[in-house]
C-alpha cells in the first residue's frame, strides 16, 4: 500500500467502492447496508489483511456502527438504494492494490443480506458496539481485538 493509505482509507472511499460494485452488478444497496458493510470489512481487514482498513471513526447509534461522513453523504435516500457514488472518493486508488479489491470484493454479498440481519451481526453480546456508550467512538483498538478473537485463521 502507498503511504498515504497506510493509516487507512476514509470510510466514504470504501463505501463508494462497495457501491460501484453493487451499481454494476444491479445489486440494490441502502445507506443502512453500506454502513454495515464498511465497518465489517474494517473489522474484518484486521486478520485478513493484517492492518486497519478505514482512518474514520465508527459510533455507536442505535442501528449499529455508524462512520459518519459515510452517513451524510447517503442518508439522503433514507431506505431506499443508492443510486451512485458520492463522487467525492478516488476509487481508482483503491484499484491499484489487487489484495484490497480481491478482500473487498469477497465482501460485496453482504449487499444481499437484510441490513436488520447485518445490525444483529454488528450488535452481537460482548461485541464493539455492545461494549461501547451510545454516540460515542466505537475504540478501534476494541474493534481490532474483537475480529481477530473471532476471525483470525
Amino acid at each position: 500500500m502507498t503511504a498515504d493509505c497506510k493509516n487507512g482509507y476514509s470510510g466514504l472511499a470504501i463505501a463508494d467502492y462497495f457501491i460501484k460494485k453493487c451499481l454494476d452488478a444491479d445489486i440494490p444497496v441502502t445507506n443502512m447496508a453500506i454502513l454495515k458493510m464498511i465497518y465489517f470489512a474494517h473489522g474484518l481487514a484486521y486478520p485478513q489483511l493484517g492492518r486497519k482498513l478505514i482512518k474514520d471513526p465508527f459510533y455507536k447509534w442505535p442501528w449499529g456502527p455508524v462512520e459518519v461522513h459515510t452517513y451524510e453523504e447517503f442518508k439522503k435516500y433514507g431506505s431506499r438504494p443508492i443510486k451512485a457514488v458520492s463522487g467525492k472518493t478516488d476509487i481508482e486508488q483503491i484499484k491499484q492494490y489487487s489484495e484490497l479489491t480481491a478482500f473487498l470484493d469477497s465482501l460485496i454479498p453482504l449487499a444481499k443480506v437484510s441490513p436488520f440481519v447485518l445490525s444483529e451481526k454488528s450488535h452481537v453480546k460482548g461485541g464493539p458496539w455492545d461494549v461501547a456508550r451510545f454516540f460515542d467512538v466505537i475504540d478501534n483498538k476494541t474493534i481490532e481485538t474483537f475480529f481477530y478473537g473471532r476471525y483470525a485463521k
